[in-house]
């Protein structure tokens, strides 16, 4: 009966011990082959460290910079930027998210259709390090491959992150074309062919900003409300010439509307209605850009 009070637990350490080693065979090896390739990070750099960002594709390049938190168009034009879609661009490369780390000291990734003309991130930080990312051939229907100059790697990433930037400038243009701060305008002038409304501040009341002797509370409310609301749809033409300018016609506009601000300065924008429309063409006259809006 002694005997058989020693076998089972000499049996359970031979088991334990039997499962143990099989347990290390098999985390070992295939584990180890399988994650070897998994991608380590080329770079993690926070989006305030960032301070341009170049990108290029299909015969486009353009370049923003950073003045505090407002991004900035420098190149081809210089344009306002629309800091909230820069920023979602840039969110997706400081902490890049590849896959699968493809092959090492590349030094000419031809192989992958990475070429010097192919499409390009850089972002460039507070030191003027660059971080730069160059698309590939598809790797599958859902990965592609990038190269990494700084890295001299090859890796996979997700498609729709390299889908997610547009090569379109006006999409990484700001839509605001109004300077208008309700606390900040000191008068508005409505000008259309036969008429002048001044709008001015509102004294007695807080809830109707502004009032204008000819308009009723409401048609001032609609052009406070237009002005704040208002967003370009589609960039025409900077820098318009003179006779572009008339072939729009903005000789003789629809209406005409002059913002001050408290220092007296003003800024004009000339509206035209567009036939069977409700949108306007707009000229900036500062500027000289025509906008849809």
């Amino acid at each position: 009966m002694k005997r058989k009070g020693w076998f089972i637990p000499i049996a359970v350490f031979f088991m334990c011990t039997w499962f143990l080693i099989m347990y290390e065979q098999s985390t070992n090896e295939p584990y180890l082959a399988h994650t070897s390739n998994l991608a380590q990070l080329p770079w993690d750099k926070d989006i305030s460290e960032i301070q341009r960002v170049y990108f290029s594709a299909h015969s486009s390049s353009f370049t923003a910079e950073r003045v505090g938190n407002d991004w900035s168009i420098v190149s081809p034009i210089e344009s306002d930027a629309d800091s909230t879609y820069i920023y979602n661009v840039i969110s997706q490369f400081t902490i890049p998210g590849l896959i699968h780390t493809i092959e090492t000291g590349v030094t000419n990734p031809s192989s992958y259709g990475i070429f010097e003309y192919s499409p390009c991130i850089t972002l460039i930080d507070q030191a003027e390090s660059e971080y730069t990312l160059i698309a590939g051939n598809a790797a599958s229907e859902t990965t592609s491959y990038v190269y990494s100059p700084l890295t001299q790697c090859v890796y996979t990433i997700k498609t729709d992150i390299l889908n997610s930037v547009s090569s379109d400038l006006s999409d990484w243009r700001s839509k605001d074309y109004i300077t208008f701060v309700p606390e900040q305008t000191s008068k508005i002038d409505v000008i259309t062919a036969h008429t002048t409304y001044s709008l001015l501040p509102n004294l007695e009341s807080t809830d109707k900003p502004f009032v204008a002797d000819g308009l009723s509370p409401m048609e001032v409310e609609d052009i406070i409300n237009f002005l704040t609301v208002s967003k370009v749809s589609q960039f025409i033409v900077d820098h318009a010439p003179t006779h572009i300018i008339s072939s729009y016609g903005f000789n003789t506009p629809t209406v005409k509307i002059k913002l001050y601000d408290l220092a007296g300065n003003a800024q004009t924008l000339s509206f035209v209605k567009i036939p069977n429309s409700i949108n306007y063409y707009v000229l900036d006259h500062s500027k000289g850009n025509i906008y849809k809006v």
